[in-house]
């Protein structure tokens, strides 16, 4: 029998395709996370409040492999073949997504015969597989959009806390991420700042190059100063927006420059 699982990140376009699902009495078999070990801790907090509101649990899959052997690792094909892999590279695919995301999704379909459901909006709908008959796109289907998976969330009361300070959820040492986001981290989590610039610091003694696209320490310096990035969250709150900064803000520092209090 086939089985019907869902692909969860609790991110705004696979919570509001689960939801929704869930709503139009669709079979949903499995709900499955894929859990990078780097994720923030709000997301947990948010994934054990989704499941208290649909009642159900959500399976989480763990990488096989730890992130830093895998970057201590050796390259075994190409050019790099027998050099330290390191970190990620800025301007690359990211292997921690493919090792801790990917795969994990990969082999838990290989072991049972599923469609997948894939929380993809309708405004990224050239991102969806054209081969793969069995990942399934509901959001497309329905033609929501990103703004549309936010609106439904907040009419519920459920948009995930961390999108009052980001546009994008994922690992939260990600070298892709932008200024504001940058911005948030340095000021928001001063612990896992900390973390970000030992990362980099690694990745110069072991590969000669930079992990983010902006030098952190020059960033960090700049934000003292007083800068503030011009690209801040886009998604704002309609609804219960206060109880969402609220849910936030219980989990995070004041919002007071690092280093005053």
């Amino acid at each position: 029998m086939v089985k019907h699982i869902v692909s969860f990140s609790g991110g705004k376009d696979s919570t509001a395709m689960l939801l929704r699902m869930l709503e139009l009495n669709m079979r949903v078999d499995e709900i499955a996370f894929a859990d990078t070990t780097f994720e923030f801790p709000e997301l947990y907090d948010y994934i054990k409040r989704i499941e208290k509101h649909i009642q159900r649990k959500i399976t989480f899959l763990q990488p096989q492999k730890d992130f830093w052997d895998w970057a201590n690792g050796k390259v075994t094909r190409g050019k790099s073949k027998g050099k330290i892999r390191g970190l990620p590279l800025i301007a690359f695919p990211c292997w921690w997504t493919r090792e801790a995301k990917i795969v994990p999704l990969q082999k838990l379909r290989q072991q049972k015969d599923a469609n997948f459901y894939v929380g993809i909006a309708y405004d990224e709908k050239e991102r969806m597989s054209s081969v793969d008959k069995n990942i399934k796109y509901p959001l497309v289907d329905w033609k929501w959009t990103e703004q549309d998976c936010v609106d439904y969330l907040n009419k519920k009361g459920l948009l995930n806390p961390l999108y009052v300070n980001f546009n994008r959820l994922g690992c939260w040492m990600c070298p892709k991420q932008g200024t504001g986001s940058l911005f948030v981290m340095w000021k928001n989590y001063p612990d896992l700042w900390k973390e970000m610039k030992k990362m980099e610091l690694w990745q110069y003694q072991k590969k000669g190059r930079k992990f983010y696209f902006k030098d952190l320490s020059q960033m960090e310096e700049a934000f003292k100063l007083g800068y503030i990035p011009p690209n801040l969250p886009k998604y704002g709150c309609s609804h219960g927006c206060e109880s969402v900064k609220r849910a936030f803000q219980e989990r995070q520092c004041k919002l007071t420059e690092v280093g005053t209090s």
